[in-house]
């Protein structure tokens, strides 16, 4: 008696010629499999989606069974509006001096800034270490944020979250772990980095929300510089109200190889693109930007400034901790 009730909820509209019984045995079998489990991945649509709090936890959709948590989920805890500064030292850091012992971290990078995306996890030795870090880091301050901190879903494993990528070259983002650092900055040592200026506002009217304006960029960028061979398109950046004639940087680049990227300078560098004089320049890390690939992998810094490519002085944050600015004699003076 299951079969008309569940077709009588649905409103599926049946022919005079078929009845229930024979739709039980042909259509409810097939409709039944199309009811999938539950992707057990890192990746999530919203925090909700992530993380679970005992007043809110999400309730298992009614065609699934509910998910047994597994040992390191329940050991797990995720961090939420990290500072984008922060790296792998500075969590274990954290963590450590609140008596934690860390298994495992899940931290993701910015190939071209160095700085997370603001979401971390981590494996804690035990599930009373995940209680009380939740307890002391949820709502504290860290590097100057304030961070959010919460168990991890208990269908949570430790694996590639979903992929942020844009519609040129592949994701712009690598995991903290092993030699991914050296990687990430490789095309700066070859070269194979630029910096994609464009005539402010850019391309795209200014009505135009953020997304469409990014959208049309992207496009763009894929028409005349895809044929050089695009590995990496890094974030674009917002001409917020900004009607100066000078270029700004719309986003940084890397090429496949260094003759792609050079015949590329050759070709559009200084030229004029869909109404927008455009310049192309080789990527060259500023002082601040120099420091925070510093703090995720030294041995890298110290390569780039042996051969040039990196500044010798480097200092933290530009906006928290800026360069002292020097004085002129003139200005001493006065």
């Amino acid at each position: 008696m299951a079969a008309p009730r569940i077709l009588l909820r649905s409103r599926c509209p049946l022919s005079r010629g078929i009845t229930t019984s024979r739709l039980s045995r042909s259509v409810l079998p097939s409709i039944s499999t199309t009811f999938t489990q539950r992707s057990l991945t890192s990746s999530a649509r919203s925090w909700q989606d992530i993380v679970h709090t005992p007043a809110t936890g999400p309730e298992p959709p009614r065609t699934e069974s509910p998910i047994v948590p597994t040992e390191y989920s329940k050991r797990s805890i995720v961090f939420l509006t990290l500072p984008k500064r922060a790296v792998r030292s500075d969590i274990e850091a954290l963590l450590r001096s609140k008596g934690c012992d860390i298994k495992r971290i899940q931290l993701r990078l910015d190939r071209f800034t160095f700085q997370n995306d603001t979401m971390c996890f981590v494996e804690l030795g035990s599930e009373n270490q995940v209680s009380e870090a939740v307890q002391t880091l949820n709502g504290s301050v860290f590097l100057n944020k304030k961070v959010v901190v919460r168990p991890a879903k208990e269908d949570f494993t430790f694996g590639h979250q979903r992929n942020l990528t844009n519609m040129v070259g592949g994701s712009r983002y690598f995991y903290q772990e092993g030699t991914s650092a050296y990687e990430a900055g490789r095309p700066l040592i070859e070269g194979r980095r630029m910096m994609l200026c464009v005539q402010t506002p850019g391309w795209g009217a200014k009505d135009m929300v953020v997304s469409t304006r990014n959208k049309n960029a992207m496009s763009i960028i894929d028409q005349y510089f895809g044929k050089y061979g695009i590995e990496t398109l890094g974030a674009l950046h917002n001409f917020y109200g900004d009607k100066k004639e000078n270029p700004r940087l719309l986003c940084f680049l890397d090429f496949k190889t260094k003759e792609g990227a050079d015949q590329a300078v050759a070709e559009l560098h200084d030229t004029e693109i869909e109404g927008r004089r455009t310049w192309l320049k080789i990527s060259e890390p500023a002082p601040w930007r120099a420091h925070q690939i510093g703090k995720v992998d030294e041995a890298l810094l110290t390569e780039l400034q042996e051969k040039g490519l990196a500044p010798r002085e480097t200092y933290n944050d530009k906006f928290l901790t800026p360069k002292k600015k020097t004085l002129s004699a003139e200005e001493k003076g006065m």
